[in-house]
């Protein structure tokens, strides 16, 4: 499995992880992280979008 994370202060030399986390995170984790980062961001786009119509979100 590929893997760029960029994710901590730890990253080489501030580039990012692209073969292994510095901090020991494995390819499969930083994936799951990233998914849950997207899977937020449409929900709060989507809260936005509900809430510019005038309705309320939970």
């Amino acid at each position: 499995m590929s893997m760029f994370c960029f994710q901590c202060e730890q990253t080489a030399k501030g580039k990012g992880c692209d073969i292994s986390g510095v901090c020991g995170k494995q390819p499969d984790v930083a994936a799951l992280q990233d998914l849950i980062v997207a899977q937020v961001k449409g929900i709060g786009y989507l809260a936005h979008e509900l809430r510019k119509k005038g309705l309320n979100t939970p």
